[in-house]
Formats: structure tokens, C-alpha cells, sequence
């Protein structure tokens, strides 16, 4: 959480210090945009360059290097404005990088609060409710309508019509028909079917 804290705070200070020295380059002072951009562009700097040593005493060198040595090179050869470009790009992508990483997170959160706990197994004549841990490959399971599927299984009825939206992104139920595999975590969208578990909770999707 403080290393994204540091690279929001990078990019605004990066934005900040090409406005600032627009303006001053406006107004007809050249030296003067020269500095900021240049003051603007060394934090970056220094956060890659710790960035930078961080990989290489893990045995890792990534394309962080070459936005290093364009900015470092830029600021000597005066041409401070092409070197807070490049720190904007940086500073830019690693925000948008955080931004995804922090969607996928959510994404893989809300896919673990939605799991099921307890698995509707068939015994006989009858249905019993069951912690989804005790659920073993061949069990002959129950999934009523706007459950979430407990386990990775076989269709054991005609058909099912499975939400998949959670684990595909694609929004249009799917129907599945008997003998047809459907996967933990979805969602039962139809009515109640009946399913083969073909693997337990913790080997499943």
C-alpha cells in the first residue's frame, strides 16, 4: 500500500512540474522551466533507481533500465523536457499497473467470498447437507436454482443453464447438457440439476 502511495504521489508530482514549467517557459522563462522539469523528474529518477536495485539483488533486470537511462541521459544533456516526458510514461504505467493489479485482487476476492461452504449430496433416497471439504471425486450432488456450484463436475440430468460470468467475464448464460463439465464457482442460472463431482474443493476451480 505505501509503494502505490508513492507512485500516485510520483505521477502528480510529475504532472505538477510539467505545468509549472510550461507556464514558466510562457511566460519567457526558459531557465527557470529548465529547473522545474529537471526538479520534477529526479524523484522518479531516484524511485527507479531503487527499483532497479531492488531486481538486481533478486538476479532480475526488467526495461526499468532503459526509461533510467533515457531520463538520467536527457538531464545531461539538458533536454530537461524530454526527460520528465519519459518520467510522466513511467510514473503513468506504474499507477495504471497498480490500478489492474487492485482490480484483479478484487476480482479474485470476490470470487473466494462467493465459494460455497456446504454441497447438497445425494445419499440413497435422501439429501444431506455437507461441508464442501468432504466432498469426494464420483459424489452424486444436488445444485439448486442461483446456487454457486460447489465443485468441478459432470452434468448428471438433462441439462443445466450455468452463469460463467465470474470465472469468463461473458455475461450470456450457457446451457450445458448432460454429460458436459461445469465449473466450481459458476452459477446455477436455470433449475435444479443434478452433477458428478470429478474432483474436491481444493483441486477444483
Amino acid at each position: 500500500m505505501t509503494e502505490r502511495i508513492a507512485r500516485r504521489a510520483l505521477i502528480i508530482i510529475t504532472l505538477v512540474g510539467l505545468l509549472a514549467g510550461a507556464v514558466a517557459y510562457a511566460k519567457g522563462e526558459g531557465a527557470l522551466a529548465h529547473w522545474i522539469w529537471a526538479a520534477a523528474t529526479v524523484p522518479v529518477i531516484i524511485a527507479l533507481a531503487a527499483s532497479i536495485a531492488r531486481d538486481l539483488l533478486q538476479g532480475r533486470m526488467g526495461v526499468d533500465v532503459i526509461a533510467f537511462l533515457s531520463m538520467t541521459a536527457a538531464l545531461a544533456l539538458g533536454q530537461s523536457l524530454a526527460a520528465i516526458v519519459v518520467a510522466i510514461m513511467y510514473a503513468g504505467g506504474t499507477v495504471l499497473e497498480d490500478f489492474a493489479v487492485a482490480r484483479a485482487e478484487r476480482s479474485l476476492k470476490s470470487l473466494v467470498d462467493r465459494a460455497p461452504k456446504v454441497a447438497h449430496r445425494h445419499v440413497e433416497q435422501a439429501i444431506e447437507d455437507v461441508p464442501i471439504e468432504d466432498i469426494k471425486v464420483g459424489d452424486a450432488l444436488l445444485v439448486r436454482a442461483g446456487e454457486i456450484i460447489p465443485v468441478d463436475g459432470l452434468v448428471a440430468c438433462s441439462g443445466a443453464v450455468i452463469d460463467e460470468s465470474a470465472l469468463t467475464g461473458e455475461p450470456i448464460p450457457v446451457t450445458r447438457q448432460q454429460g458436459e463439465e461445469v465449473r466450481s464457482g459458476t452459477l446455477n442460472a436455470g433449475q435444479t440439476f443434478s452433477m458428478k463431482a470429478v474432483a474436491t474443493a481444493g483441486e477444483s476451480t
